[in-house]
């Protein structure tokens, strides 16, 4: 449950993640949900990249620590329930990934994942920057929060487009 939103090279997210309680309800804090990496694929020349995700955190996080690293796929999320999405701003574009670890390029102007989807599109369509349509869909989603984080990508000299 998150807002993140990338458009002109630039990725935004909110800083709530919500979590059901043992005694029922919810309980909420604060957590970071973008991580900038520089990694190695298909023996190019190191990138940087930025790596935003939504979803069962804990698995998104076993996603980021493989994500560039050049060992096999995570076994504990391909044949476990992990229930997350994470988009990969890369030098060549941006690509979304769920628990196969296998990204489909997106190809829109500017795109955005999580509970507050509708909202930061919606904004983004109205003209506004990544991080002004996640500062919006925290207005109207529950499941995000301010403060909104930015981090635009560095493209490395050696990235090739």
């Amino acid at each position: 449950m998150t807002t993140i939103a990338v458009r002109n090279g630039i990725m935004a997210a909110d800083s709530q993640v919500t979590c059901e309680t043992e005694a029922g309800g919810s309980r909420y804090f604060r957590c970071t949900k973008m991580y900038p990496k520089v990694v190695r694929l298909n023996d190019a020349p190191d990138e940087n990249v930025i790596i935003g995700v939504s979803g069962d955190g804990f698995a998104a996080l076993v996603f980021v620590d493989w994500y560039g690293s050049g060992k096999d796929k995570p076994n504990e999320l391909i044949e476990g329930e992990a229930d997350f999405s994470a988009i990969v701003l890369t030098s060549i574009g941006l690509f979304e990934y769920d628990r196969w670890c296998r990204g489909e390029k997106v190809l829109e102007e500017f795109y955005a994942i999580g509970s507050g989807t509708k909202a930061a599109l919606g904004a983004m369509h109205a003209g506004c920057s990544a991080k002004r349509a996640v500062e919006i869909a925290c207005r109207v989603d529950s499941y995000s929060r301010l403060p909104v984080t930015a981090l635009k990508l560095k493209v490395s000299k050696n990235a090739k487009p």
